[in-house]
């Protein structure tokens, strides 16, 4: 049959014989090969009228709930059809009147069916360009600090100076062609580089400077280790070390000079004829040659051939301690004439001779600003 059409064949048991349906339009109606058309055939009004009475007979056989029953579906099946059918066709089959077919409109939807299969994937498409970079997230948390690595290998040996070649002294460097004042490197008899400060301006240039004072920064109040190994800034005051005075002056004779600033500016000093240090086997002993000459006078070889003595070892002639009576580190006799690592006092004061002091200079209450002293190799 063709679309969704009814085949309204009803059988002798409805009571209903094969033909044309009652309900239809007369004027769609066609009896194949009559000629006419609807109820104005005879045959067709003797046939309605048998289909009525036929559909009597089975109503009353039905009984009532069975009349009830039919007559919704009449009713159903004609409401559809004024509701969705705009238009009704029948369709004969030709020389012959056993069959007819209804074409109504389409029923209604079914029941949706089971899902399909997936199909294949399609082919990968083309890479899309790059979309714009996004700002920086915040910074997460700090990780855990890693494994120490492997030791890595031995590195080359470095090119160090031969002792044979570098400059021992700050008067070395100066006949090298070094004039500028400041920190360099020389070599002490035993191949140990030392950082120096050179003074390559006063007196000819080529001084070693061991102590130095200028503003009270670094306090000189210490104990035998310290001034056994040096202490201090570059920057400012320092000790050298007694070690490493010991190993600068061991190498030949050298001169000393001390030089020294008030706080007004006015520049003293003084000078001799040979300096040493002994070891510390010798208690850093005190080897000194005559005063030469300067404007500050002699207060040094009051402490020739003198032990070194500190706060925390006592070397001197006196019945006390003098580092500890007049706050310093030196050459105590019994006890001094001078005390260049006393106490930084700026000046006049009225404490007696626990400053840096130089007697033949300023007296004892007089703290000078500056103090350097300083050998070169003669």
């Amino acid at each position: 049959m063709e679309g969704n059409a009814l085949c309204h064949h009803l059988g002798p048991a409805a009571g209903v014989t094969k033909g044309w349906r009652k309900w239809a339009s007369p004027g769609e109606l066609r009896n194949p090969g009559s000629g006419c058309t609807g109820f104005s055939c005879p045959h067709e009004r003797e046939r309605s009228k048998t289909e009525d009475m036929e559909l009597s007979r089975v109503a009353v056989a039905l009984g009532p709930t069975g009349q009830l029953l039919l007559f919704l579906s009449f009713q159903t099946l004609a409401a559809q059809a004024a509701d969705t059918c705009p238009e009704v066709k029948v369709v004969g089959l030709e020389g012959s009147d056993k069959l007819s077919i209804l074409r109504g409109c389409p029923g209604l939807p079914g029941a949706t069916g089971p899902k399909g299969e997936a199909g294949a994937n399609g082919p990968k498409g083309e890479r899309g360009s790059p979309g714009v970079v996004g700002k920086a997230g915040p910074a997460g948390p700090k990780g855990d600090r890693g494994e120490k690595g492997a030791r890595g290998e031995k590195g080359e040996p470095g090119q160090l100076q031969s002792c044979a070649t570098g400059p021992r002294t700050c008067k070395e460097l100066l006949t090298r062609g070094h004039f500028l004042s400041g920190w360099h490197t020389i070599y002490l008899p035993d191949c140990q580089p030392l950082t120096v400060l050179c003074d390559m301006d006063t007196d000819g240039g080529g001084w070693t400077v061991f102590q130095r004072r200028s503003d009270g920064s670094v306090d000189f109040y210490r104990d035998w280790a310290a001034y056994k190994r040096g202490f201090g800034s570059q920057l400012g005051e320092f000790w050298l070390g007694n070690d490493h005075i010991h190993a600068l002056t061991a190498q030949g004779t050298n001169e000393l000079r001390v030089d020294l600033v008030d706080f007004e500016g006015n520049h003293q000093f003084a000078k001799y004829r040979s300096f040493q240090v002994a070891g510390e086997a010798e208690k850093y002993k005190l080897v000194l040659g005559g005063f030469l000459e300067g404007n500050a006078g002699d207060s040094l070889s009051s402490h020739r051939d003198q032990f070194f003595s500190t706060k925390d070892q006592d070397n001197d002639n006196h019945s006390g301690n003098c580092a500890e009576q007049y706050h310093g580190a030196w050459w105590y006799n019994a006890c001094h004439s001078s005390n260049l690592n006393g106490r930084y006092l700026r000046g006049l004061h009225t404490s007696y001779a626990n400053g840096v002091n130089w007697r033949s200079g300023r007296g004892y209450n007089y703290s000078y600003q500056v103090s350097e002293m300083k050998v070169r190799l003669t």
